[in-house]
């Protein structure tokens, strides 16, 4: 978005795309590279996904001296009239937040040796570790072995209050579930399963009043219409093509 007078304000986010490549690289040799999966479950070594998320991300964000940011005094400070606050981190619904909060991660792992991806700026790679990271907003899906991902994730501790939503692994204690982005992953013992949401399709099957009694499902995901069917259709009313859409969006998901 760009403003009459103003710079650019824009903050990257991964294409899908880069969370099912960390999945693909965990399940992947690359031959004639350093790039080996480890599924031995005794191994230190062994492949993992780690799926970590940032408490309060943004306020890890300093801001600039070049672009000052000022608030108002909540009541409750009781602030000398005619006073404001100047930040020194960014803070939610500021429209540099987001920004800062890329620049921010960005510069720490570059810093920890990794390497910023060209086609997408939250995707980074470290060789000599041999990790890959995406980068969501305050959610970062890695994969890599056990121990380089240990070092991992007390790079980002040192820096930032976390969570871990899980690991997992071919490990016994390895978490076997994790949700990333609202869609479930598994790993089992031939692979890794990658699900999307089950809400939407529970929302779409309400939506359309397929929940109920009385419904039954297919063996196939599509019916043969029959030619009547298809010359009795009507145009859709023009009052239901948002319905349409968002219904069509979701299924599409």
């Amino acid at each position: 978005i760009r403003l009459p007078g103003h710079d650019a304000i824009f903050a990257p986010t991964p294409p899908l795309e880069s969370l099912r490549m960390i999945l693909s690289l965990a399940s992947t040799s690359i031959e004639g590279t350093d790039w080996q999966v480890n599924w031995d479950p005794a191994s230190e070594d062994r492949t993992q996904v780690i799926l970590i998320d940032i408490s309060r991300a943004y306020f890890n964000a300093k801001t600039s001296d070049d672009d000052p940011i000022y608030v108002e005094f909540p009541p409750e400070m009781e602030a000398p009239s005619g006073t404001c606050g100047l930040l020194r981190r960014h803070m939610y619904g500021t429209r540099r937040a987001a920004d800062g909060w890329q620049d921010e991660y960005s510069s720490r792992l570059v810093e920890a040796g990794f390497i910023q991806g060209t086609a997408s700026a939250c995707v980074f790679q470290h060789p000599a570790r041999r990790i890959a990271v995406s980068v969501h907003g305050d959610d970062f899906t890695a994969t890599g072995p056990k121990r380089q991902l240990d070092w991992f994730e007390a790079v980002l501790r040192g820096h930032s209050e976390l969570t871990v939503g899980g690991r997992l692994g071919p490990g016994p204690e390895d978490d076997k579930e994790a949700r990333v982005l609202n869609r479930i992953v598994r790993w089992t013992d031939s692979g890794l399963e990658y699900e999307a949401d089950p809400r939407q399709v529970e929302e779409l099957l309400e939506e359309l009043e397929l929940d109920g009694d009385g419904v039954n499902g297919v063996v196939t995901p599509g019916v043969k219409v029959a030619s009547h069917q298809v010359q009795s259709e009507k145009p859709l009313p023009e009052n239901q093509h948002t319905r349409f859409r968002a219904l069509a969006a979701r299924a599409n998901y």
